[in-house]
């Protein structure tokens, strides 16, 4: 569908801090069939048998998920089987992936893929709305969140586990326990946002929910739940102050704490009482990029336009550094991590030991006309493998670029 070509060499450029702008590519591939249209969205790497899934477009209204070989950029397989193909691009803003089979969420429709084979495995029409997030159960199924009425006539969120193979409900469901002290204008009580199963356990989850309270804010729990028992093992452990309009998210367990940000705060707890170790407030929040955890430090992008290094144990800050605000999820690789800049529209690498940039790769530098920019898609990273070196994978709204790994 869109060629992959290697015929024009870069130079390699850097600006005046020693920081690379400009860097020749091992090959690229045009996202778009004839002409350019605007692309889907992919905000997590999605990798296959050694290939990645990207957006691509055929130069008009059709959207497709792309399989791609990292090492020439070749077209494996593409899908595009969609309820509303020409208003419903490939937008993947959360998925779950077990084996071969890729599930996302958009509205009230659901889809999964055959990565085997690019095909769809099923796809519904659901009653009701869907959240985006999904979240992988421990018997390889997952969990995914919708409101509903309760016995009392509120609006509630709930979890409810899918099966991965066909996509039909399960009776198995996660509610929170709520004060019922208030109920905001659009008659919701609360509901669950996000969980996290526990490792080494078979029927343990952290799972994070909410109340709402006056002027438009609410108040977020940590619980635990025992899905063999139906019970919560603890519940209503505040993990900030009320934040307006924004729950907690993100949960993630490392050296058996949990994690969170939770409106302009990242939250540590103790997974096994459900206390909070320490809580940080930022300038602004973590919506689009989010936080990982590598190399024993958690590496967060800011909307401030600061990337932040933290220590996990007790929160303080071992470096930040200017980057550009709304950001592309982060990929880890060899104590470097990388993203694309909403903003700043470049590939920022960042040493996670330093904090210092080595990378700020420009569109504009590696012969793109100099209006164009890398795109907030994943980016997608392979370790040295076969006598080849580690490579980087990053989308500019125009192509797919290969580059050799910084280290």
């Amino acid at each position: 569908m869109a060629s992959c070509h290697k015929d024009e060499i870069t130079p390699t450029q850097t600006d005046s801090n020693g920081v690379f702008i400009a860097l020749p590519y091992q090959w690229k591939k045009s996202l778009h069939l004839n002409g350019v249209v605007s692309n889907g969205y992919i905000s997590d790497a999605i990798y296959y048998n050694g290939n990645i899934a990207i957006p691509t477009t055929n130069g008009g209204n059709n959207k497709f998920l792309t399989m791609i070989n990292p090492n020439d950029g070749e077209t494996i397989w593409q899908w595009n089987d969609n309820y509303l193909p020409y208003s419903n691009q490939i937008i993947l803003f959360e998925n779950y992936q077990n084996n071969n089979l890729l599930t996302y969420q958009t509205g009230d429709r659901s889809y999964c893929i055959n990565l085997d084979t690019g095909t769809t495995q099923w796809k519904f029409r659901r009653a009701t709305p869907f959240d985006v997030r999904l979240y992988p159960s421990h018997d390889n199924n997952f969990f995914n969140s919708s409101y509903f009425i309760n016995n009392d006539g509120y609006k509630e969120q709930i979890m409810t586990k899918v099966d991965i193979n066909t996509g039909n409900l399960t009776t198995e469901v996660i509610r929170a326990n709520y004060s019922g002290d208030y109920v905001n204008d659009s008659n919701y009580i609360g509901g669950t946002t996000q969980i996290a199963k526990l490792p080494n356990s078979s029927n343990l989850y952290a799972v994070t929910y909410f109340e709402h309270s006056p002027i438009w804010v609410v108040n977020s729990y940590l619980g635990l739940y025992n899905t063999d028992t139906q019970q919560w093992v603890y519940e209503r452990k505040l993990m900030a102050p009320p934040t307006p309009n924004s729950s907690a998210y993100e949960p993630k367990i490392y050296n058996n704490k949990l994690y969170a940000w939770v409106g302009k705060n990242i939250v540590c707890h103790n997974l096994e009482t459900g206390e909070q170790i320490w809580r940080r407030p930022f300038p602004q929040d973590f919506l689009f990029s989010g936080f990982i955890i590598a190399d024993g430090k958690i590496i967060a992008n800011n909307e401030d336009t600061f990337t932040y290094g933290i220590n996990p144990e007790n929160g303080s800050i071992l470096w930040k550094t200017e980057t550009s605000g709304t950001s592309g999820r982060m990929s880890y690789l060899n104590g470097i991590v990388y993203f694309v800049g909403g903003s700043s529209g470049v590939l920022h690498a960042i040493d996670t030991n330093t904090g210092e940039h080595v990378w700020k790769i420009d569109a504009s530098k590696i012969g793109e006309a100099d209006t164009n920019n890398f795109k907030t898609n994943a980016v997608y990273v392979f370790e040295a493998k076969d006598g080849e070196p580690a490579k980087v994978i990053a989308l500019s709204h125009l192509y797919a670029y290969a580059f050799e790994a910084y280290q």
